[in-house]
């Protein structure tokens, strides 16, 4: 089964609500209240989107009760440590690898690693160079398609992405900030070109070429425009987490069971939050390259979402809809981070499954309310433990899922020190 854990049904019948100040049962609104106890799981490879505020338990209520369940394998962002320390060893028994990505140590001094030029093994020719394409985009993050300086930045970028995977001593990481960083770019990267200017692909001769033309000014505008965006990846310890891979990109595509922890403490999100990003980039890019259909889809959740600001990868993985072998669970705290963030689509259109926690706020309840399908009043009156689900566009008021006192999870857990 690939279903999901989202809350409890009530146990008894529910009383239509009406209309503030109306007695008029036309002009209610009732959600369906499901009646029986049984856990509401949402079925299939349909994406699911959470608003709630960030005092409510999306940790306790929906992420831990899923990876104390979820059969198949999972990539959670678990900024605090918590989620791992609950359920690292229940996923363990389930007979999953797990992989903690924590260069920041909040577990402890040890940290897997995970190198994004991965997704460049084993190609050639024109899909290697749209590989090439794809990590630039991941480590430059944001970038304005009007600004010439910074797709110059990408260019070049691609180009020596490419000039580094081509050659198999220099395929870590760590060569692309040196590459960047030696003491004569301009000379290393004309050595380069007429040394293997050959073997590598015609893509990276042609970016590298272009940027030597420059005259010297230029040259450095936008070598210092390709530097500011690798710098908050080049500490020590980031330098680490990026090293050779402790686990194969390959294995976890052919679902081998992994189970991806992903921890960035708050504190460290102004300065290496694209770290983040560079991570859930690589892990949905490989997947996206799946060709057979899977038996169970790779669940992610994605919490603290907004952190990773506007993300085009996860805009498009979103979008591409089921039979995709994955399926994205995001969590926001109010509606205005997808408005802000996404504005053509809100990341809605391909979530068949919005959940939604009390929220007090009067304008943010109404927005809220026209997408759920309720009136407002039927989520100011949200009780602490309650939610409302849409599914499929049918709302539902249910029981938030809590694995501390919830029975079905009783002795799966584990208690954090």
């Amino acid at each position: 089964m690939s279903s999901v854990l989202i809350g409890r049904c009530f146990l008894t019948t529910p009383i239509l609500r009406e209309r503030e100040g109306s007695s008029d049962h036309r002009n209610s609104r009732p959600v369906n209240v499901p009646i029986g106890g049984d856990v509401f799981a949402v079925e299939g490879e349909s994406h699911l989107l959470t608003i709630a505020p960030p005092v409510a338990g999306r940790v306790r209520g929906c992420i831990i009760p899923n990876l104390l369940t979820y059969p198949g394998s999972v990539v959670v962002v678990d900024l605090t440590g918590e989620a791992y320390s609950v359920t690292s060893r229940a996923r363990r028994e389930m007979g999953q690898t797990v992989v903690r990505l924590d260069p920041f140590r909040v577990i402890d001094q040890e940290s897997d690693a995970l190198n994004p030029l991965d997704l460049l093994a084993g190609l050639d020719g024109l899909a290697l160079e749209s590989a090439c394409q794809d990590v630039a985009a991941l480590l430059q993050g944001v970038r304005s398609n009007t600004d010439v300086w910074e797709r110059a930045a990408f260019g070049l970028l691609s180009g020596v992405i490419g000039y580094v995977a081509s050659v198999p001593e220099k395929n870590k990481f760590a060569d692309l900030y040196s590459t960047f960083h030696s003491d004569d770019t301009v000379y290393n990267l004309a050595v380069v070109l007429d040394t293997i200017g050959k073997k590598i692909p015609k893509m990276s001769y042609s970016e590298i070429a272009s940027w030597l033309q420059r005259v010297d000014a230029e040259r450095s505008r936008v070598l210092n425009s390709v530097t500011t965006h690798l710098k908050p990846l080049m500490t020590q310890l980031s330098q680490k987490a990026l090293g050779t891979s402790t686990f194969s990109l390959t294995d976890f595509v052919q679902e081998e069971p992994f189970s991806i922890y992903i921890m960035i403490p708050p504190a460290k999100f102004p300065v290496h939050g694209s770290l983040l990003r560079v991570w859930i980039g690589t892990l949905l890019h490989s997947l996206m390259r799946r060709r057979a259909p899977q038996a169970l889809p790779t669940l992610f959740l994605l919490d603290e979402c907004a952190k990773l600001g506007h993300f085009p990868q996860l805009d498009a993985a979103i979008q591409s809809g089921s039979g995709s072998g994955f399926r994205i669970w995001t969590y926001w705290h109010e509606l205005q981070q997808l408005r802000s963030l996404y504005p053509a689509s809100w990341l809605v259109s391909n979530c068949n499954a919005v959940q939604a926690f009390g929220v007090r706020d009067y304008s943010a309840t109404a927005e809220l309310a026209a997408l759920l399908g309720v009136e407002a009043e039927e989520i100011r009156s949200l009780a602490n433990d309650e939610q409302i689900v849409s599914l499929g566009g049918v709302p539902s008021r249910l029981k938030q899922l809590d694995y501390l006192t919830d029975p079905m999870f009783a002795g799966r857990f584990d208690t954090r020190g």
